[in-house]
């Protein structure tokens, strides 16, 4: 197993990505590395399928968003070195902190999304495919 030591674990809070963060954890142990954690708000939408958010700014989906990834971090009982939230498309997102913070495994569920997100592609596969790191890509357990 190669000695990753920084771990990158992309959460859209669903049960694919509660499967990633025990994978991660029991990675992390492992390798005595350490593990931060990411969600994206995703809200700005391609114009054919876009909905206006009422009172919904940038900025309180993030802090919602924050809330929300610090409970789940705890509730999971992850030990994160680091908790970020960043607004933009997913894939891009994931890539870009993996890249600038030097990630060296980014573990993530296999998808999160069903219906019309699997349809026009996958966030996963997309990371898979583009980053510059290993990438794990959890299955949920029945």
């Amino acid at each position: 197993m190669p000695g990753y030591k920084h771990i990158l674990l992309p959460t859209d809070f669903s049960k694919p990505s509660e499967a990633a963060a025990a994978r991660a954890m029991e990675l992390a142990k492992a390798c005595s590395a350490q593990i931060n954690v990411l969600t994206v708000v995703d809200y700005m939408l391609p114009g054919y399928v876009r909905v206006d958010l009422p009172d919904a700014s940038a900025h309180d989906l993030a802090e919602r968003a924050r809330t929300a990834l610090g409970d789940w971090v705890k509730r999971l009982g992850i030990n994160a070195a680091k908790q970020w939230v960043e607004v933009g498309p997913a894939k891009r997102e994931i890539i870009r902190v993996a890249k600038e913070n030097r990630v060296d495994l980014i573990v993530m569920g296999s998808h999160g999304e069903r219906g019309l997100g699997r349809l026009l592609g996958s966030t996963t596969n997309a990371v898979l495919h583009e980053a510059e790191c290993d990438v794990l890509s959890v299955h949920p357990r029945a």
